[in-house]
């Protein structure tokens, strides 16, 4: 069985308006986990201190 589109899609402007939100949704959700996925560092203060003191130091792993 078809589904039929709402009432307000029936109109091609609509459709690809609605379409053009939710492509914009779904990269705007895609660069949001691209950045903030949990895998941040956390530094301490004194890893942080160490490395403005020593800015051309090699990192330690």
């Amino acid at each position: 069985m078809k589904k039929s589109l709402p009432d307000f899609l029936h109109h091609p402007l609509a459709r690809e308006i609605s379409l053009a939100i939710v492509i914009k949704l779904l990269v705007i959700v895609a660069l949001f986990y691209a950045f903030f996925d949990g895998r941040a560092l956390h530094p301490d203060a004194d890893a942080v201190a160490e490395r403005l003191a020593n800015p051309h130091q090699a990192i330690k792993p």
